[in-house]
């Protein structure tokens, strides 16, 4: 008892560290949101600016190539102010002699249309040969015209350019139709974000701030919603130990938890059904245990106090019932094995005919001078292959079963059919025979029929449970018929060698 309150406190203990179900939802979730929000914040916030800065990139060398593309061609100069129009950029043609050719100037503060004749030169004479774009990044602060303080105006004064603004300036050769070379620069500014980062960043926390308060909501009615049943099951399953189970009211939910549902209601229905057959098992084995020991009991205490009545009759009486008395317990023992797979089997090729015969013949002999009658109809020999005693034991048991039930003839019949493959060994008796309802359960173990118990005219009352064990480790097929008022058939079947 110490070492079970013992366990039951570490138990007790154990869980205790652990969350429950609600709250591990509710976590899952939040930490679910906080890593989707971060993704969130890395990509349209933290990364802007470079996601920024390559689809600005991009738009300069789309420009570059149809600039390049169309260079002689009469009307470029419509699709240069399109272009610098749609992209938001300058841009500047020159040829050989750095003269300019063409010049579309759409963005304030245009570092191609503000630089000196000098930086102009360096940066012309950067452009790589083979005709790539050259592109590289720079401050336009040296640039910038507007300079002013805030502060010197009232009213709703906007802020002075920022001057570490950054432009990104792309120069690349290029060939006319006539042979000459030129130069194409483009100026696109890279900076323009700074408002649209104020207004995401203040988006975000909106957006964060209600998600937050909807992951709260919904976590707490999902995880109420989960984990009602699983609780509910929970407390239901803990009166399994007493056979009983009640389905929980929310136990159908959902389809894994209404299926754990049926399983435990047919668990406490099974477990029930083992505890009684186990009570019943129990009373059986006693009344068979307790007669014998009575019959041994009485008789000699009769041969004690009484010297006359110590007869071979008497002693014989004694014998029978400790020979029974040793059965019962061997069978207990030999179901035990069974049950817990210990047993092997030892298969050879043996006469299944004779030993029919064999046994037969010893039960008739054993049980006649009480009137029992068994009789044989088997062909004069069929080889099969399987373990001859255990073979033998399962038709012991079974002519015995069928002189415990057999009708007021107390007669039983053993039959054997050859097909060519196999051989079926039938036991058929005249008693009242089993309900339809009950067959299904007959070989189950601990079971009995709804008829009054009666004692075993031979073995002990457990040889059916011992001969499905011995037909299963076989692997053959058996079974039962039975008609009410008509008797019952067992049978089985051996594979022939």
């Amino acid at each position: 008892m110490l070492k079970k309150k013992n366990t039951l406190a570490y138990r007790d203990a154990f869980w205790a560290g652990r969350l429950g179900i609600r709250k591990k939802i509710l976590i899952y979730l939040t930490v679910l949101v906080g890593f989707i929000m971060t993704v969130i914040w890395v990509c349209q916030i933290a990364l802007l600016y470079q996601f920024y800065q390559n689809y600005r990139a991009n738009q300069v060398k789309n420009a570059a190539s149809a600039i390049v593309q169309n260079i002689d061609h009469d009307d470029l100069e419509s699709l240069a102010q399109r272009l610098c129009e749609e992209n938001e950029i300058c841009l500047m043609l020159l040829d050989s002699e750095g003269e300019e050719i063409l010049s579309v100037d759409t963005v304030p503060f245009c570092v191609l249309h503000h630089m000196g004749e000098k930086q102009l030169s360096r940066v012309i004479e950067s452009a790589p040969e083979d005709g790539t774009a050259r592109m590289e990044t720079l401050s336009n602060a040296p640039f910038r015209t507007i300079r002013y303080d805030k502060e010197d105006f009232e009213g709703p004064v906007p802020e002075a350019p920022a001057q570490d603004g950054r432009t990104m300036l792309s120069v690349q050769k290029v060939t006319f139709e006539d042979g000459t070379s030129g130069t194409l620069l483009i100026n696109v500014q890279i900076n323009p974000t700074g408002m649209v980062l104020v207004m995401l960043r203040r988006q975000f926390m909106v957006i964060l701030l209600v998600i937050l308060i909807v992951t709260v909501i919904v976590g707490h009615f999902l995880s109420k919603s989960v984990s009602e049943p699983i609780i509910e099951t929970n407390t239901a399953a803990k009166a399994l130990s007493e056979s009983k189970y009640e389905r929980p009211p929310h136990s159908g939910g959902y389809k894994e938890i209404a299926e754990l549902n049926d399983t435990l209601v047919q668990a406490a229905e099974d477990l029930g059904k083992v505890e009684n057959l186990q009570r019943e098992l129990v009373a059986n084995i006693s009344h068979d245990l307790r007669t014998p020991l009575t019959m041994i009991q009485g008789y000699a205490e009769t041969m004690r106090d009484i010297p006359d009545e110590r007869t071979p009759e008497n002693m014989q009486v004694i014998i029978d019932e400790a020979n029974r008395l040793s059965s019962l317990v061997n069978e207990v023992l030999e179901f035990s094995r069974l049950r817990s797979q210990s047993v092997e089997l030892n298969v050879s090729e043996f006469d299944l005919s004779e030993t029919i015969r064999a046994i037969a013949g010893r039960v008739d002999a054993m049980t006649g001078k009480d009137g029992y009658s068994v009789k044989c109809e088997v062909p004069e020999s069929v080889i099969v292959k399987g373990d001859p005693k255990r073979v033998e034991q399962v038709i012991y048991n079974l002519i015995g079963n069928a002189l415990t039930y057999t009708g007021e003839d107390k007669t039983v019949t053993i039959r054997e059919e050859d097909d060519g493959t196999f051989a079926k060994v039938s036991i058929h008796d005249t008693g009242k025979g089993i309900a339809p309802e009950e067959l299904p359960y007959i070989w189950d173990r601990y079971y009995r029929t709804k008829e009054s118990h009666k004692r075993a005219v031979i073995g002990s009352g457990l040889g059916l449970n011992i001969c499905r064990g011995i037909l299963e480790k076989h692997q053959v097929p058996y079974g039962v018929d039975s008609k009410i008022g008509e008797g019952t058939t067992f049978w089985f079947e051996m594979e022939k060698a």
